[in-house]
C-alpha cells in the first residue's frame, strides 16, 4: 500500500473514509490523495482570472474546499504524512478512475451514503459505481469506527481456485491487524446452479490451509441471496469487516439481478473490502 486515494464529498461518511485513510496511510507509511469532484465548467483550467471572476459562487466553492483540505494538510504535516489534494470537475466515476491511474493509487477508501429501492440497481450510488469500475482494493465505510482494529473478520467467497490470489492479498492487508478469527464463509443459494455443499467445503479446506498463522474458521450459510447471507451471518458474529473478492459481472446480468458486491456495498453497515482479483497476479505459495 504504496498510494491511498479517499475521495470525498465532506459528508459525514466521507469524513470517516478521511480518518481510515489517516489511519492507514499511517500504518503503511503511504502517501495520501484526497480528491473531489466539483462542479465547474469544462474549461475552467483555462480560464483567466478576468474570467473566473464572472463565476464567484464557484470562487467560493473552492476558497471553501481549500480551506477544509488545508486543515487536513495540517493534520497530515503534524503526523507525518505525505499529502496531495486533487480538485477536478467533470464526471465524478471518470474522473475517479483517472485519478486512480495518474496517482497510481493502490487502494481507495470511500464513505457511502447507501441507496434503496428502484435506484441502486438502475442507478447506483458513487460508491457502488466505484466498486464496480475500479481495479485497485475499495474500502468502503459508512459509520465512523471506535478504532482500527479488525478482529473479528469474515470473507465472504465462492472459493474459486481462480479466487486464491485474492485471499492471499486479504491476508497480507489482515495481518497488519492480528485478526483474532477469519471466518470463511461461503452462501448456499437454492436454485440448480450451485455447488453441492462437499464440493464446497472440499474447496474451502484449501483456502483454510493458506491461513498459515490465522485462527480460521469455515462457514456454510444457507440463505435466499448472498448479500442477506453475508450481511446476516457478519451481523450474528458482530464482524467488525466483510471481505468480497470482486467478479466483473455483464451489464444485463447486473441490471435484472443486481451484482452482489454491489448490493452487500450499498447495504452492509459493517465496512466492507472489495477486491477486484482479475487484476492480481496468480503467483501462490508453492
Amino acid at each position: 500500500m504504496k498510494n491511498i486515494l479517499v475521495p470525498t464529498d465532506f459528508s459525514a461518511c466521507a469524513n470517516h473514509a478521511m480518518d481510515l485513510g489517516f489511519a492507514f496511510a499511517e500504518l503503511h507509511q503511504a502517501k495520501l490523495h484526497f480528491f473531489t469532484c466539483v462542479d465547474l465548467p469544462n474549461n475552467w483550467e483555462e480560464m483567466e482570472p478576468e474570467q473566473k471572476s464572472g463565476f464567484p459562487e464557484k470562487q467560493q466553492l473552492l476558497k471553501n474546499i481549500n480551506e477544509i483540505f488545508q486543515s487536513w494538510r495540517d493534520k497530515a504535516e503534524r503526523a507525518g504524512i505525505v499529502f496531495e489534494v486533487v480538485i477536478s470537475g467533470g464526471d465524478f466515476i471518470k474522473e475517479l478512475e483517472r485519478k486512480v491511474t495518474e496517482k497510481k493509487a493502490d487502494f481507495v477508501v470511500m464513505g457511502s451514503h447507501g441507496v434503496s429501492g428502484k435506484n441502486e440497481y438502475f442507478i447506483g450510488s458513487n460508491t457502488q459505481k466505484a466498486v464496480r469500475k475500479l481495479k485497485v482494493p475499495v474500502f468502503v465505510i459508512k459509520n465512523a469506527l471506535q478504532d482500527y482494529t479488525f478482529k473479528n473478520v469474515v470473507f465472504a467467497s465462492g472459493f474459486d481456485a481462480n479466487e486464491k490470489p485474492t485471499f492471499l492479498k486479504f491476508l497480507d492487508f489482515i495481518k497488519g491487524f492480528s485478526p483474532e478469527t477469519i471466518h470463511l464463509l461461503a452462501i448456499n443459494l437454492p436454485g440448480y446452479f450451485q455447488n453441492p455443499a462437499f464440493i464446497m467445503k472440499e474447496a474451502m479446506r484449501d483456502f483454510k490451509a493458506l491461513c498459515s498463522g490465522f485462527n480460521c474458521k469455515m462457514h456454510f450459510y444457507r440463505e435466499l441471496s448472498v448479500d442477506a447471507g453475508v450481511r446476516r451471518f457478519s451481523e450474528e458474529i458482530n464482524a467488525d469487516l466483510i471481505v468480497v473478492s470482486n467478479h466483473i459481472k455483464h451489464p444485463l446480468k447486473r441490471i435484472f439481478s443486481g451484482s452482489s458486491v454491489e448490493a452487500l456495498v450499498n447495504h452492509s453497515e459493517t465496512p466492507v473490502l472489495s477486491i477486484d482479483f482479475e487484476k492480481i497476479p496468480s503467483k501462490l505459495p508453492s
